[in-house]
């Protein structure tokens, strides 16, 4: 059956139709199709409905949801052309325990982009003065906060993440930096600490910003200055826990967050989402323009585009949980490792999971989990049908080898972006083909660490074929990287067979892949054309190849 939003145009009210939507879903049943009826819907969060979500590699909080779709079986929502412009801050779309459910035929956009850009008019490595236009862009500085502003909404930070865009392909310039421009008194030590620039900030006049200090690198008049300044509490789409989802024909110009984020969930199809900026704007994305966390099935991607976002295309992964403490035989408090993973239970009775060694991450033993209870967002309790090992060393972790997903990308396209291209951690086969990279930094990146982001493989079949990699990295680095984190040589390979065929790489000169503690590569029937016209950087390894602790590897240029 066809539910009509037209029938609820009585609900909208000084243009916002988000009380009409969620009034026509509250009337949609399993298998109906909700009609958005083409041309342009506005959304504010005032009315919207509301529920707290933990979003894997996002921020926790209560959030305001545009379309609300929580257990639903068989629905589709065809925006039929529909131009869906949201105010303020809020999430377009949640699915929630849904099975088969579809969306299709849209744009997602704001009406205020919730980034912030300038063009740049003067710079040295001391300083970097710029215009930005005031009927789109907003910021004041106070203290020592930048603050960030709009219809209804601020943000103010003491620090943003910055890159240098080129105008003519919207996307990152290649001998710039990126970098945080803080101008906050505290220094920040993460492990992101090195990217910290602490600056002063004027505006010298009204749509003018000046920053002063060690820039480490001179910015490029004429270039803009772009920075990120959101939290990521509002992705575009978020899927958890669903089965069957399918997304066709959505292009994604503007996001707060995330483009799609989907995590718990089994056979996701994605196919033509494109994520571009809409006319007049740099950024389309504000993070990454895909991510898949702890999903199962098949992940499938086709004919999508994802260009000018602010991070990676797609990145696929599992979590780690690092080992509080043991508690008894069978029973470990876990606790989670990264503040933007916590509060997701990655676990179910029955599920094959791994203990892995944060140091050289090799397996120490393999469990079949019995229950998993959530006991904040911090704490797990993980309780075995086998018993832990003694000692279980605090900092060993988990991970969940039973929900990762077969990945099968054909016919897409990724770049003009920072920085990276697909990252593939999954257990799973993984095929990558028919598809185009021009991203600034690696256009395939093969990681996993205990450590840091907590972002679990290993990777154990690869294959890249029919690819074209055209001036892919090309700020610098390889065009394929596996870069595991480490903490200690001589261990034995942590991913294991890709291989690399009948790809097409045209570069400046020989980039073409950089490995870490790879068992078995094959890298064969590949072209390579160089290119003095694109932009020189420093060569890899031998011949285009640095590979360090691989074995078994067949190099045929």
């Amino acid at each position: 059956m066809d539910i009509f939003l037209k029938d609820y145009a009585h609900l909208i009210e000084n243009g916002d139709s988000t009380l009409a939507v969620l009034c026509a879903l509250r009337a949609a049943q399993d298998g109906d199709t909700l009609r958005l009826g083409g041309g342009e819907l506005h959304f504010r969060p005032d009315r919207a409905f509301t529920k707290e979500y933990y979003i894997s590699n996002n921020d926790y909080n209560l959030k305001p949801i545009a379309f609300p779709l929580l257990g639903r079986r068989g629905l589709t929502v065809d925006g039929e052309g529909t131009r869906l412009v949201f105010h303020g801050k809020m999430s377009p779309f949640v699915l929630d325990g849904c099975e088969d459910v579809t969306l299709k035929n849209f744009a997602v956009d704001y009406a205020e982009p919730m980034y912030f850009e300038a063009k740049i008019l003067a710079a040295d490595e001391h300083f970097v003065e710029m215009e930005y236009d005031d009927s789109q862009f907003h910021v004041d500085i106070v203290g020592d906060r930048f603050r960030f502003f709009g219809e209804n909404w601020e943000n103010i930070t003491p620090a943003v993440l910055v890159n240098e865009f080129e105008p003519s392909y919207k996307g990152p310039t290649p001998y710039t930096a990126t970098y945080f421009a803080c101008v906050g008194k505290e220094k920040n030590t993460s492990f992101l600490g090195g990217m910290y620039r602490y600056l002063s900030a004027e505006k010298p006049a009204p749509n003018r910003l000046r920053l002063t200090g060690e820039l480490g690198f001179c910015h490029t008049p004429g270039k803009y200055w772009l920075c990120t300044h959101n939290g990521r509490h509002y992705p575009g789409i978020f899927i958890t826990e669903s089965k069957r989802v399918t997304l066709t024909d959505i292009t994604l110009n503007h996001t707060l967050a995330m483009g799609v984020i989907g995590q718990l969930s089994e056979d996701l199809t994605l196919e033509r989402i494109i994520a571009e900026p809409s006319a007049g704007r740099m950024l389309s994305v504000d993070a990454d323009a895909t991510h898949f966390v702890n999903c199962s099935g098949l992940l499938h991607m086709k004919d999508c585009r994802f260009e000018s976002m602010m991070d990676d295309a797609c990145n696929v992964h599992g979590i780690y949980l690092p080992v509080e403490r043991k508690i008894d035989a069978r029973t470990a408090l876990l606790r989670f490792g990264h503040f933007q993973q916590k509060g997701i239970n990655i676990f179910r009775p029955g599920d094959a999971i791994r203990l892995v060694a944060n140091d050289t991450l090799q397996p120490c033993g393999c469990f079949t989990v019995k229950s998993s209870t959530l006991i904040s967002g911090d704490y797990l309790l993980l309780e075995t049908e086998e018993d832990l090992p003694e000692p279980l060393p605090a900092g060993y972790a988990f991970e969940n080898h039973t929900r990762m997903p077969a990945v099968h990308f054909e016919g897409c396209v990724s770049g003009y972006n920072r920085p990276r291209g697909f990252l593939l951690s999954t257990c799973k086969p993984a095929l990558v083909e028919n598809c185009a990279f021009h991203n600034m930094n690696a256009a395939i990146w093969i990681a996993g660490d205990a450590n840091s982001w907590y972002e679990s493989g290993p990777c154990t079949e690869i294959v890249l074929r029919n690819n074209r990699f055209d001036n892919a990295a090309y700020a610098g680095g390889a065009v394929i990287v596996a870069a595991p984190e480490l903490k200690t040589e001589g261990a034995p390979p942590y991913h294991t067979n890709l291989r690399v065929e009948s790809n097409f790489f045209r570069l400046h000169e020989k980039r073409f892949m950089d490995l870490w503690s790879y068992d078995g590569v094959v890298f064969a029937g590949n072209t390579y054309v160089q290119d003095d016209a694109l932009p020189a950087q420093k060569p890899t390894g031998e011949d285009g190849f640095a590979l360090r602790e691989c074995k078994n590897t067949d190099i045929r240029l």
